[in-house]
């Protein structure tokens, strides 16, 4: 009994591991009629291992090892490095496989001194073999960090040139300084994402149901990353988000560390040379090196990678999601002596029961809205004729402001309570203030592309883009927050039948 509990607690976790290992196949796209045989034979092997005969009156350990060992083994492998090595793993593997050919070696040496004649000879010569190709390896291993860093600073470069190239290409601005305020939205690539993650929150995407279903579901779209430059005559130059920077885009997984870019896409950001933060800044006539504040509604990288451009910049952030939330360090190595966190003490705002009026002035208003993550906030600021109200990702786009028919996916429990709260304090402060408009992170829908993006083609709606702006979301929207007919979301499957399908609203 005891032997038998005993293999049952090698099982389950051999199990668990490949049940790990498979899913993480599963998110980088490997189709299931490859996974479930592999699966399988992931199960059989330690189920092999441990009871031999439940694979047949023949069957042994050895023979288990050989049949299902090796092709595991090796189907291990192929995966492995079809789609999740990188460059940065050659040392680390190499020093891997220097250690596996000298553990090999090392045994083989001690049989040929016990072993005679013939079989002494060769036990030596596969000592020799394997301890050989030990310390080649151990080379290669030692000297691969450098080859490593070579070949992704030449593909670096090769960005920056394409960035250079984009900087002086024709049609671009000069700066208009005439004591307005002027908001510039900056497009700074689209990120890939399920489709039900996005517009799914009440069809069952919600909590670790919902992220399981990420995993499984591969009816995706393409969303837009945006991040929004202010120009304030008395405050200087403002930024809300980052958006992603190139690395994240054209060097994936050399960005992210082994954990972070096993459980994302490898295609995850899609960014051209012309949408990079520094390359749009500059063709609107600015310099990203003057920015000089960027309220950061949350830490999340499609959000935050952008920091990397602006590392002079005070950034202004909830402290609940620097403790708390889902970031990636490295996107905050160059800020993060630059870090301020407010206080929220200025009062209560509108259907907000507390917010920070980070100027004094009433210039730039934060509220905190947590939900999406445990600090998000969002910010609003006062222009000529109106205020506009940047959302983040409280609310993916105009539709979702109708949370009760359109809502993406939410943490759950809690959280999910919190994000509808805040949802409906923005509901309220919309209808309260009718000069106000929204502006979304990720609106991929007719009001950014037809009603924004010209509305603030110079930085200045002034009154009557502000009113054309609530015209289009009261066309959208009713007074009670529901949608009107022809603004229902819908998934089209890409007509080629592989990558990302698109949204159709109806």
């Amino acid at each position: 009994m005891l032997k038998t509990l005993s293999k049952i607690a090698l099982l389950v976790p051999a199990l668990a591991a490949a049940a790990v290992w498979l899913i993480v196949l599963r998110l980088k796209s490997v189709p299931m009629p490859l996974l479930v045989p592999y699966g399988l034979l992931l199960a059989a092997l330690p189920a092999g291992l441990l009871w031999p005969g439940v694979l047949g009156r023949r069957s042994t350990r050895r023979r288990v090892r050989a049949f299902l060992g090796i092709p595991a083994a090796l189907g291990t492998l192929a995966l492995y490095l079809a789609v999740v090595y990188h460059v940065t793993d050659l040392p680390v593997l190499l020093a891997l496989a220097t250690v596996a050919a000298l553990t090999w070696a090392a045994p083989a040496f001690l049989r040929a001194r016990r072993a005679a004649g013939g079989r002494a000879a060769a036990q030596t010569r596969r000592a020799f073999l394997a301890g050989g190709a030990g310390l080649v390896l151990g080379v290669l291993s030692g000297l691969s960090p450098g080859w490593v860093e070579r070949r992704r600073g030449q593909a670096l470069a090769r960005g920056e040139r394409q960035r250079q190239q984009a900087v002086r290409a024709p049609g671009a601005r000069r700066r208009i300084a005439d004591g307005g305020v002027r908001v510039f939205p900056i497009h700074t690539g689209d990120t890939i994402v399920t489709y039900g993650q996005f517009y799914g929150g009440l069809d069952g995407w919600e909590g670790l149901n919902g992220y399981l279903r990420t995993l499984v579901d591969k009816a995706q779209i393409a969303v837009p990353v945006r991040a929004y430059l202010i120009d304030h005559p008395r405050h200087g130059l403002l930024m809300v988000d980052t958006g992603v920077n190139w690395e994240q885009a054209h060097d994936h997984d050399g960005y992210y560390d082994l954990t972070s870019r096993l459980l994302t896409e490898r295609e995850e950001y899609r960014l051209s040379p012309g949408q990079d933060l520094r390359v749009r800044l500059a063709r609107l006539g600015y310099d990203a090196g003057r920015i000089g504040t960027v309220f950061l509604t949350h830490v999340h990288d499609d959000h935050a990678g952008g920091l990397r451009s602006v590392p002079q910049a005070e950034v202004v952030l909830d402290r609940r999601d620097w403790d708390h939330g889902v970031l990636y360090p490295h996107s905050f190595d160059l800020v993060k002596e630059n870090l301020s966190f407010p206080a929220f003490d200025s009062g209560p705002f509108g259907a907000f029961p507390a917010g920070q009026d980070h100027f004094g002035d009433g210039s730039v208003i934060l509220l905190p809205t947590p939900g999406h993550s445990p600090g998000h906030m969002c910010v609003l600021l006062r222009m000529d004729g109106g205020s506009v109200l940047f959302v983040g990702d409280t609310l993916y786009t105009l539709p979702h402001l109708a949370v009760d028919q359109v809502r993406q996916m939410t943490i759950g429990g809690a959280d999910t309570a919190r994000q509808l709260e805040a949802a409906r304090r923005i509901q309220a402060l919309l209808a309260a203030e009718p000069a106000t408009v929204p502006l979304f992170a990720h609106d991929n829908t007719r009001y950014h592309a037809d009603r924004v993006v010209p509305a603030f083609a110079h930085g200045r709606p002034g009154k009557e883009g502000l009113r054309e702006l609530r015209t289009h979301m009261e066309a959208v929207l009713t007074p009670g927050w529901r949608l009107r007919a022809g603004h229902a979301p819908r998934f089209v499957p890409p007509e080629s039948g592989t990558g990302p399908g698109r949204v159709e609203f109806r």
